[in-house]
C-alpha cells in the first residue's frame, strides 16, 4: 500500500504544488488509508461474530408442556400466555411445632420445556422445575429417596447446612453418585443451631445449570410462650415468598462448557441468555442472534410474582441460582431492609437498592408495598462483570410487576438501579451477639492463591487453579475422597488439613475449638464468589489493591494490607467489629479475603468457586478437618 509522503507536512504554502497530477496523489493516498481502516474494521467485526457464532449454534428439540410448583395458577408453558406468581411459604406449619421426620420421594426426569419462552431440556424433580419447596424447622429430620431417571450420574448438595459429611452430596468427594436408574435416601438432620434461607441443587457435573435445583428452607422456631397466631400479629411482615433469581442459558450446559473449555474462548466466560425468576422468564424472540438456533414462542406476560397488598410488609427469601452472573436488586417506590445474608442475621439496613448478589448466595428482605394503589416493581439488574462480550439477546436488565393490578411487560425501560441508595451486601456485617463467639486470634493460618491459566502445554484452554491444582473429581481409584486413605488420592485433589484437635489436648480433656485462619489470594482479572461446605466462616477482611497483585501473606508480612495496626493492634491490625459471618465470600481481581473459621464438623469438604464453569474447570480444593477416624463412611 503506497504510505503518505513523509514531507508534506513541512511544506511552505507558496510551495505548495498543484494541478491534477498532486490532486490524483491526495485522493489515492486518502482513499488507501479508508480502506485500510475499513478493512481494520471488517476483521474486527468479523472476528467477534465468530467467538459469537460459535458459542449459540445448538438447536434445541420439542416442546413437553410441564407445571410449576408451589402455584396459585395451573400454567401451560406450550401456551404464549404464561403467569409466574411467588413461592409462597407457610412458616406458621413449623414454627410452633416439635421436630419431627420428612418422608419426600424425588423423582428425577429430564423433559423439553419453555421456561422463557425458548425451547430446552430441562431437569425435573416429580415433573417440576424448579424442584419443590422444603421447609423444616431446626432438628427436623428428612429421609429424601431421591430415584435418577436422567441418563447421567447425580448428586445433591444441601448448601449451606452443617449435616454429616457422608450426605453432603459431592461426587468424588462425599459420594460416587446416583447412577441411571438407581436410588439413593438422603438422611438429612438440620442442625439445632441453624435456621434460615438454604438450597439444594445438583453437585455432579453441571447439571445445576439445567435446573436442577430448589429452596430450603428452615424457619426459625417461636418461643416456647408464644401463642399460635400471636407471632404473625408481631412479625414485621404478613407473609413470605421465595424467589429463586438466576441467570439461564438456552443451550445445554454441557455444549456451553464445550465452548469455555477451548482455546478460542480466550478464557471469555460464557454471556448467559436469559433470567428467571421461580423458574419462569420474559425472553424476547425477535432479538435472537440468527446464528443461534432456538425454538421460540412469545410469551406474552405480566410475569407477576408476588400477590401483594398496599401498605403491607413481605419478607423476600432471594437466591442466587444461577452458573455465572450476580444480580442487584431495586425497589424505586419504597426501601428494602436487609435482615439476613447467608442464613445469617445481619444489622437491619435499607436502602432502595441491595446487591451484588452472587451465585450461591442468599439474602432474605423486608418489602414493604406503599400505601396508595400504585404501580411497583422490583427491577433486577445483572451485573456486567463477567459478561466480557455482547449477547445482543439478552435483557440484563428486567423489572417485574409487584401489584396485578398494575403490572406491566417484563421488559419495560429500567432504571438504573444505582442512582438511587444502594447497599453493598459484600460490607453489611454481623450483629454483635453474633460476632461474640469470633476468637481475637486463629490456632492455625493457611494460605492459598486461585487463577485461572492458559497453558500451552494444556493448548491455551483455561482452567482453573488453586496453587499448582486444578480439581477434578477422584478419578484413580473410583472412590470418594471420605472413603480413601490420603496416599491413595490422585493428583488432583489440594487439601488442607486442619484438624479438630491435636490428639494431646484429645487426651487431656481439652475441648477448645480449633480456629483457622484462611488466607485466599486472587491473581485473577475476575472476581469470584467462593463458598465452604460444611461450614461459616467470619470474612474478618476483603481487601483489593490498587497496584499489583493485592496478595497477602501471612508468613512473610508483619499485618495484612489494608489493615490499621495501631488502632487495632490486639487484633493484628484488624477491625473485628466489621466482620461478617458467612458461607459464600466474594473476592474481587487483583484481591485477598481472610476468612476465620471453627473446624469442628468432620469429614473432607470442598472449598470452591460458586461460578459453574470455573468449578468445573478445576477452581476448587477440599478442607480436611478431623481425623480419618473421625469421618463418617462414604456411599458408593
Amino acid at each position: 500500500m503506497e504510505q503518505p509522503s513523509n514531507h508534506r507536512g513541512q511544506l511552505n504554502p507558496g510551495d505548495a504544488p498543484s494541478g491534477p497530477k498532486f490532486r490524483r496523489h491526495q485522493t489515492s493516498t486518502k482513499t488507501n488509508k479508508s480502506y485500510g481502516i475499513l478493512l481494520c474494521a471488517v476483521i474486527t467485526c468479523f472476528f467477534v461474530l465468530l467467538v459469537f457464532s460459535r458459542q449459540y449454534r445448538t438447536p434445541l428439540k420439542t416442546l413437553i408442556p410441564v407445571n410449576i410448583p408451589h402455584v396459585h395458577h395451573e400454567v401451560d408453558l406450550s401456551t404464549p400466555e404464561i403467569v409466574g406468581p411467588g413461592i409462597e411459604l407457610h412458616p406458621e406449619d413449623h414454627v410452633y411445632r416439635e421436630p419431627e421426620t420428612q418422608r419426600l420421594d424425588w423423582v428425577l426426569s429430564s423433559k423439553s420445556i419453555r421456561p422463557d419462552g425458548v425451547l430446552k431440556r430441562v431437569h425435573l424433580i416429580n415433573g417440576h422445575f424448579p424442584g419443590p419447596a422444603i421447609e423444616a424447622r431446626p432438628g427436623d429430620t428428612l429421609f429424601i429417596n431421591v430415584t435418577n431417571n436422567i441418563q447421567e450420574t447425580l448428586s445433591i448438595h444441601w448448601h449451606g447446612l452443617h449435616i454429616e459429611n457422608n450426605m453432603d452430596g459431592v461426587v468424588g468427594v462425599t459420594e460416587s453418585g446416583i447412577p441411571p436408574g438407581s436410588s439413593f435416601i438422603y438422611n438429612i438432620t438440620i442442625p439445632d443451631h441453624q435456621h434460615g434461607t438454604f438450597w439444594y441443587h445438583a453437585h455432579a457435573g453441571l447439571m445445576r445449570a439445567d435446573g436442577l435445583y430448589g429452596g430450603l428452607i428452615v424457619h426459625q422456631p417461636a418461643p416456647k410462650s408464644t401463642v399460635r397466631g400471636l407471632r404473625a400479629s408481631s412479625a414485621p411482615y404478613s407473609k413470605e415468598f421465595l424467589l429463586l433469581i438466576g441467570d439461564w442459558y438456552h443451550r445445554p450446559a454441557e455444549d456451553v462448557m464445550s465452548w469455555y473449555m477451548r482455546a478460542g474462548s480466550f478464557g471469555n466466560d460464557p454471556v448467559p441468555d436469559s433470567l428467571l425468576i421461580n423458574g419462569v422468564g420474559h425472553y424476547n424472540c425477535s432479538m435472537a442472534v440468527p446464528a443461534r438456533l432456538v425454538d421460540c414462542v412469545q410469551q406474552y406476560s405480566d410475569l407477576t410474582y408476588l400477590h401483594a397488598k398496599a401498605n403491607t410488609a413481605y419478607r423476600l427469601r432471594m437466591i442466587n441460582t444461577g452458573s455465572l452472573v450476580g444480580f442487584t436488586v431495586a425497589y424505586p417506590t419504597e426501601s428494602l431492609t436487609v435482615t439476613e445474608v447467608d442464613s445469617i442475621k445481619v444489622d437491619a439496613q435499607e436502602a432502595s437498592s441491595v446487591g451484588i448478589l452472587y451465585p450461591g448466595q442468599r439474602m432474605d428482605l423486608i418489602l414493604r408495598l406503599p400505601t396508595e394503589d400504585k404501580a411497583s416493581s422490583l427491577t433486577i439488574e445483572m451485573d456486567p462483570e463477567c459478561m466480557k462480550y455482547p449477547n445482543p439477546a439478552l435483557a440484563p436488565n428486567q423489572t417485574f410487576a409487584i401489584n396485578p393490578s398494575n403490572a406491566y411487560h417484563a421488559e419495560s425501560t429500567v432504571t438504573d438501579a444505582n442512582q438511587n441508595s444502594y447497599l453493598d451486601i459484600q460490607h453489611v456485617p454481623s450483629p454483635r451477639h453474633i460476632l461474640s463467639s469470633l476468637p481475637r486470634h486463629a490456632n492455625i493460618t493457611e494460605m492459598v492463591y486461585v487463577k485461572t491459566t492458559k497453558f500451552s502445554i494444556n493448548h491455551n484452554v483455561p482452567y482453573g487453579f488453586f496453587n499448582h491444582t486444578s480439581w477434578t473429581p477422584q478419578q484413580d481409584p473410583l472412590v470418594p475422597l471420605n472413603a480413601l486413605p490420603r496416599a491413595k488420592w490422585d493428583n488432583h485433589q489440594l487439601a488442607l488439613a486442619v484438624g479438630d484437635q491435636d490428639q494431646e489436648d484429645k487426651d487431656q480433656g481439652s475441648d477448645e475449638p480449633v480456629w483457622v485462619d484462611l488466607v485466599v489470594n486472587n491473581l485473577d482479572d475476575t472476581g469470584h464468589p467462593f463458598h465452604l461446605h460444611g461450614h461459616h466462616f467470619y470474612v474478618l477482611t476483603v481487601y483489593k489493591s490498587s497496584i499489583g497483585w493485592g496478595s497477602y501473606n501471612p508468613f512473610s508480612e508483619s499485618f495484612p494490607p489494608g489493615s490499621d495496626p495501631e488502632a487495632y493492634s490486639d487484633t493484628n491490625g484488624l477491625d473485628l467489629s466489621r466482620a461478617m459471618l458467612r458461607d459464600n465470600v466474594y473476592i474481587p481481581s487483583r484481591a485477598y479475603a481472610l476468612l476465620r473459621f471453627r473446624a469442628d464438623n468432620p469429614g473432607t469438604w470442598l472449598f470452591h468457586c460458586h461460578i459453574l464453569w470455573h468449578l468445573s474447570s478445576g477452581m476448587a480444593m477440599l478442607v480436611n478437618v478431623g481425623n480419618y477416624t473421625d469421618f463418617p463412611r462414604a456411599h458408593a
